[in-house]
C-alpha cells in the first residue's frame, strides 16, 4: 500500500464539502482530477470510502473510520507545530537545578519567585544534595545550574563566586556564653560540640582553625547538615559553628547567634556544566540568583554593625 499526502488532502476535502465540486474548489483544482485521485486512493487501500447519494458523496463505515484516524494524525501534527513554536520561544524548556540544602532554603526561593514572574510557563526541577555528593552530580552534566559551597569548580564545569559570609557560633537559648558579644573558639572547648561529617569541606576548615588555636573539643557529635545542627543546638545538646544563612532561619525559634573572634568564611558559588548548550532562559535565572545572593550578603554585612541581639532579630 502506497499512500500519498495528496490523497489524504482530497479525502479530507470531500469529507468537509460532501461533493467533488466542493473539494475541487477548496483545493483549487478540477473535478476530474478529484474524481481520478479519489479512485486511485480507494484502489490503493482496497476500500470504498464513499457512496453516491442524491448528488452527494456519503462516507462509508470504512470512510468514517479512516477519517477519524486522519483527524488524530492532523491533531498530532498541530501539537508538534505548537511544540516547535513553544520550544523556539523557550516556553517548554525545563531548567534543572542541584543545590546544597541550605542554599535551596535561602537563596533559591526568592530567586525562583523573581524568575517565575517573568517566565511562568517554564518547568523547574530542584534537587538537593549535601557535600561532597553534589560535586559529581554537577560534573555529570545532568543539571543546568548548581549551587555549592566553596569556590573550586567541579570537573567539567565553570564556577562563578557569588558571595562570602563569615560563619557564626550558635548556642542554645539561655546558654552561659550568650552574654558575650563575640565568641572566642577557646570558649567552646568545655561544651559538647556538634560538627558536620568528617568528609565535609567546612569540617576540615574548622578542624584546622581549632588545631591552630590549640583548642580541644570534647563530646563531638557529627551530623550531615547544618539544619540538623540547629535543631540539636536548640534542644540543648551542644554548641556549633555554622554558616549564618541556616542559622538565621532558626533565630526566631530562640537560637542564639554570635559572631566569632576569628573569620571563618563561608563561600557560595554558582556552577554551570560546560557541555550543556547556552540558554537565555537559564541566563536570566542565573541573574536572579546573583541578585538574591548580593541582597543577602548586604543584609548580613549591615547586620554585623549592630549589637548581637539586635542582629539576630533583624536577620530573623
Amino acid at each position: 500500500m502506497h499512500l500519498k499526502f495528496r490523497h489524504i488532502e482530497i479525502f479530507k476535502a470531500i469529507m468537509i464539502t460532501g461533493t467533488v465540486t466542493g473539494a475541487a474548489q477548496i483545493l483549487e483544482t478540477s473535478q476530474p482530477t478529484i474524481s481520478r485521485e479519489l479512485s486511485n486512493f480507494e484502489s490503493s487501500i482496497g476500500m470504498r470510502l464513499f457512496e453516491r447519494y442524491k448528488g452527494r458523496l456519503k462516507p462509508t463505515a470504512e470512510g468514517m473510520a479512516l477519517h477519524s484516524e486522519i483527524l488524530k494524525a492532523y491533531d498530532g501534527l498541530a501539537r508538534v507545530s505548537a511544540a516547535a513554536q513553544s520550544i523556539k520561544l523557550g516556553l517548554r524548556e525545563k531548567i534543572s537545578i542541584v543545590s546544597l540544602p541550605v542554599l535551596s532554603q535561602t537563596i533559591l526561593p526568592t530567586s525562583l519567585a523573581r524568575f517565575i514572574e517573568r517566565y511562568p510557563d517554564i518547568n523547574l526541577s530542584v534537587t538537593t544534595h549535601d557535600s561532597p555528593d553534589i560535586e559529581p552530580l554537577i560534573s555529570s552534566q545532568a543539571y543546568d545550574i548548581g549551587l555549592i559551597e566553596g569556590v573550586s569548580a567541579p570537573l567539567g564545569t565553570t564556577t562563578e563566586h557569588l558571595t562570602d559570609v563569615d560563619e557564626v557560633c550558635v548556642l542554645p537559648p539561655g546558654h552561659p556564653l550568650s552574654v558575650f558579644p563575640q565568641i572566642d573558639p577557646l570558649q567552646l572547648s568545655q561544651y559538647p560540640f556538634i560538627h558536620l561529617a568528617p568528609n565535609d569541606p567546612y569540617r576540615h576548615h574548622l578542624d584546622s582553625v581549632f588545631a591552630q588555636l590549640g583548642v580541644s573539643r570534647n563530646n563531638i557529635i557529627e551530623v550531615d547538615n547544618a539544619v540538623t545542627i540547629c535543631q540539636m543546638v536548640l534542644s540543648g545538646i551542644g554548641v556549633s559553628i555554622i554558616n549564618p544563612l541556616v542559622a538565621n532561619i532558626y533565630a526566631n525559634q530562640g537560637l542564639i547567634i554570635r559572631r566569632l573572634t576569628v573569620s571563618v568564611p563561608f563561600s557560595v558559588s554558582l556552577v554551570r556544566p560546560l557541555q550543556r548548550g547556552a540558554s537565555l532562559i537559564v541566563d536570566h535565572l542565573v541573574e536572579c540568583i546573583r541578585s538574591t545572593s548580593n541582597a543577602l550578603s548586604m543584609q548580613y554585612q549591615s547586620g554585623l554593625h549592630e549589637a548581637p541581639s539586635d542582629y539576630v532579630r533583624a536577620s530573623a
